[in-house]
């Protein structure tokens, strides 16, 4: 029997689209209750995998959660931006550089302490333990890299027969999921905290991580879902004419853009490769060769609209000292929108950025029916 996978990946205030992709899936079946026996998170996309793996009844139902929780979502329920609080950031890390490097204290520009209470009060721990208890689902993973070791690891909760791993620069680890993994997966470098846990300070998951598809396959995915939040594929950049040096704003959203954006992209594109080419080898050469390879089905869902332009509109959301460092008067081409689309957790562009992607859930209603149809 297929085990469904699902992938959900980091971008901010981007991981909005992913509730409106999922809105879409619950409408095409309202009575499922859980749909994915495997989910993975990482970066923001770790809070929405794990309201889903804390789902009771009715899969719709964590969707409506999501939704609630997205669409009243204000800034200052993330980090706080105010000038006392950048300006003592700022201050900490100068003075860890130039003066004292073994003094704690922050090493982020935003103090994203306010997102703790906020998955304080809308993670259920309790319902994601009782779910996998019940055999509901297989797993649930969060990714993160560690900043000692350079490693990214899957942090996971699942079966008891589940195995961890370590292959390079990529592992994986049994363990209790708590909120310390969550924040630790959405720690975008430089802007939010590192999280320690157990012997080491972790960040956003996509900082290191080239494989996304991995870790749903190696916790028991037999074909995976995979919810991202780039529209380069249906919208190609285009290559604009600049006489002046690159912006701050411009050199990080492009930084920002490698992570979040173009690994994912690489990583599916060389799974349908393999797809390809196991097609070409006959079953009885890849048993004759000892090789436990076989095609995975993998359905992915990207923006059919570039984010940034959506989130243009809604620069002037952001606290005027945020709106500084996204570059608040640079055109669109120029990066600060770019930027600013992963900071934007302001409801009403939460809001356009979950229409979006029910838009996209139904135009893809029929491989979405032939991924959850086919043996």
């Amino acid at each position: 029997m297929p085990r469904n996978g699902i992938v959900l990946t980091g971008g901010g205030a981007r991981a909005a689209y992913q509730v409106g992709v999922l809105r879409a899936i619950a409408d095409m079946y309202p009575d499922w209750e859980h749909p994915f026996r495997v989910i993975v998170g990482t970066s923001a996309g770790a809070i929405n995998a794990m309201a889903i793996a804390g789902s009771r009844g009715r899969f719709r139902h964590s969707i409506d959660h999501l939704e609630n929780v997205w669409s009243g979502l204000t800034m200052d329920q993330v980090f706080r931006a105010d000038p006392f609080s950048m300006v003592r950031n700022v201050t900490s890390i100068a003075r860890r550089m130039l003066a004292r490097p073994s003094e704690g204290g922050p090493v982020s520009f935003l103090d994203n302490r306010p997102l703790r209470k906020l998955l304080e009060e809308q993670i259920d721990f309790e319902r994601v333990r009782d779910t996998l208890s019940a055999g509901h689902i297989d797993a649930v993973g969060l990714n993160a890299c560690g900043y000692a070791s350079g490693q990214n690891v899957c942090f996971f909760q699942g079966r008891p027969d589940l195995e961890g791993w370590s292959q390079g620069q990529r592992a994986g680890t049994r363990t209790e999921l708590t909120i310390d993994h969550i924040l630790a997966s959405s720690a975008i470098p430089t802007l939010f905290r590192p999280v320690a846990i157990n012997r080491e300070y972790f960040g956003d998951g996509v900082t290191r991580q080239m494989a996304h598809i991995s870790p749903a396959l190696r916790l028991g995915a037999s074909k995976v879902l995979v919810i991202g939040v780039s529209a380069n594929a249906m919208c190609p950049p285009k290559r604009h004419h600049q006489q002046e040096t690159p912006s701050l704003s411009q050199i990080l959203a492009q930084v920002f853009n490698g992570m979040f954006l173009d690994t994912l992209e690489y990583d599916i594109e060389h799974s349908r490769m393999i797809n390809q080419l196991l097609a070409l080898i006959p079953e009885e050469r890849l048993k004759e060769a000892n090789l436990d390879l076989h095609p995975v089905d993998i359905l992915e869902i990207s923006p059919s609209e570039p984010l940034d332009e959506l989130a243009a509109p809604h620069m002037g959301a952001l606290p005027p000292l945020v709106r500084t460092l996204t570059g608040e008067a640079e055109s669109v081409a120029d990066g600060g929108a770019n930027l600013a689309s992963y900071l934007l957790f302001d409801s009403q562009f939460c809001k356009k950025l979950m229409e979006l992607g029910y838009r996209d859930g139904q135009a893809h209603a029929n491989q979405v029916q032939r991924f959850f149809n086919s043996d």
